[in-house]
């Protein structure tokens, strides 16, 4: 009997704490996901959980997705810009499956009249949500059957808690929604940083090209999480924009991963033609911006930019500037290309590219190695085919031998001097192998080629260096 009653009373006592914690945490509601709140709530940091309540009950009329590129957005800042009541739902590392699971929570709401939209090529790579064993789909439905997973969840209990016994005055950095999950005021930016980013990089990403997905699953992903979305809402007004990452963060995809540099072209393309089927969607790359992308004091690593930067783009999707359209669609992903295939990486740190004309034909590179501003190396062989000069290497000796007309100049690997019908002369910079390339000082090899150089560095500000060269 004794043991009954115990049993009788350990149960009833679970009943009673369960419903004292569950009514705590619907009438305190941490993550607004019944009502938007009547205190100064203490907004979560975990976006794929809080979200879903902001979606739901707060009032706006423009949204802003995408990852964490689209962070640094201040909704004040966008309403001033662009107009409308603006609503940051970004969340960081988010496929599109999760973009447009809270895409369609917000719009469902029957108040969205526009989205500002950062779509990134990685989002498209899988069709899943991250850690999807753990992902809070029950927030994002209307089901009240899996709501005891809001309710019961020991997170949100403790999130309870904190709304209730925490003074007002303290994490106020968690009470402001304007700037909510905006990093710009903690990150350092600086050209240092990104290059020992790149340095990491180099190493870490070897592998990653074994798990590039094939064009065509990238494109079913864009179509069922976005096309799909765009489609079903006419209405609505689109703003697409590509997120203008540094130079060297695409540099790292054109040299390790060439598929995915490959795929991301041929997506944005893609994804154009797709757009250009609807009325309400307007689409703005700012991937070759080189005024962007090369100044990497902006940049806390190979991709994410300061607050600046966002702002920026919203007064350039505001003036109607780097608008994609079908007369530049192609000329973008091609200068992007030859920004990378041109780059040179300053051996002072620092990046700027170098366009090579040879009799008004431009020079295409695969890839250059790092020098100074002052001796820039090439890839000998490519430049000599290009310049129509004769090109020979003799493996055995390791010397390169160069004719033109009656010039000709023989260059040993590493030697510090060149021999010049005969002659030795001495080299600003000896020859070196990058990458099994042979490369060796563009402008002095001209000179002794006795070719002439016009040299225009009228946009050293944007780091870009234009050479143009004319041999007799």
């Amino acid at each position: 009997m004794k043991n009954l009653r115990f049993v009788a009373w350990f149960i009833g006592f679970t009943l009673l704490f369960v419903t004292l914690v569950g009514t705590l945490v619907f009438a305190i509601d941490p993550l607004q996901l019944y009502r938007k709140a009547a205190y100064t709530p203490l907004f979560s940091k975990q976006q794929r959980y809080q979200n879903p309540g902001l979606a739901k009950n707060y009032t706006y009329d423009t949204l802003i997705l995408g990852s964490s590129m689209t962070e640094n957005f201040v909704p004040s800042e966008v309403e001033n810009i662009l107009g409308g009541d603006v609503m940051k739902l970004s969340i960081e590392g988010s496929t599109a499956k999760e973009q447009r699971m809270i895409a369609d929570v917000a719009i469902g709401t029957g108040q969205v009249q526009k989205v500002l939209w950062g779509i990134d090529y990685f989002s498209f790579r899988t069709n899943e949500v991250r850690d999807e064993a753990n992902f809070p789909f029950y927030l994002y439905d209307n089901n009240i059957w899996n709501d005891y997973k809001y309710l019961f969840n020991i997170s949100n209990v403790k999130h309870a808690f904190a709304e209730w016994l925490v003074p007002k005055n303290y994490l106020t950095a968690l009470r402001n929604l304007d700037m909510l999950n905006n990093w710009d005021a903690d990150a350092t930016y600086d050209l240092d940083k990104v290059f020992a980013k790149w340095h990491e990089a180099r190493l870490a990403e070897q592998l990653e090209a074994a798990n590039e997905p094939p064009i065509n699953v990238v494109k079913q992903n864009f179509e069922e999480n976005v096309i799909s979305l765009i489609k079903a809402h006419p209405d609505i007004q689109f703003m697409i924009y590509y997120p203008p990452y540094s130079i060297l963060r695409q540099q790292m995809w054109y040299d390790l991963n060439p598929q995915r540099f490959a795929n991301q072209l041929e997506m944005k393309k893609y994804m154009f033609e797709r757009f250009s089927a609807f009325h309400n969607v307007q689409v703005h790359d700012f991937q070759s911006d080189s005024s962007i992308t090369y100044n990497l004091d902006e940049y806390k690593d190979l991709s994410h930019h300061s607050g600046a930067i966002n702002r920026l783009i919203a007064e350039e999707i505001a003036a109607g500037s780097h608008l994609v359209t079908a007369a530049n669609v192609d000329e973008n992903n091609r200068r992007l290309e030859e920004q990378i295939q041109n780059l040179i990486i300053d051996e002072q740190g620092s990046v700027f590219s170098v366009d090579v004309n040879v009799n008004g034909k431009q020079v295409a590179f695969e890839e250059l190695p790092p020098s100074a501003r002052d001796q820039i190396r090439v890839p000998l062989k490519d430049f000599a085919l290009a310049a129509g000069i004769d090109f020979n290497y003799d493996a055995g000796e390791k010397t390169v031998y160069l004719t033109h007309d009656d010039q000709k100049v023989s260059i040993a690997v590493g030697a510090s001097t060149a021999t010049v019908n005969g002659q030795e002369t001495k080299l600003e910079a000896p020859a070196k192998i990058y990458n099994n390339r042979l490369t060796g000082p563009l402008i002095q090899i001209i000179h002794l080629l006795r070719g002439t150089v016009e040299v225009d560095r009228s946009k050293q500000n944007a780091y870009l260096v234009t050479y143009n060269i004319t041999l007799n």
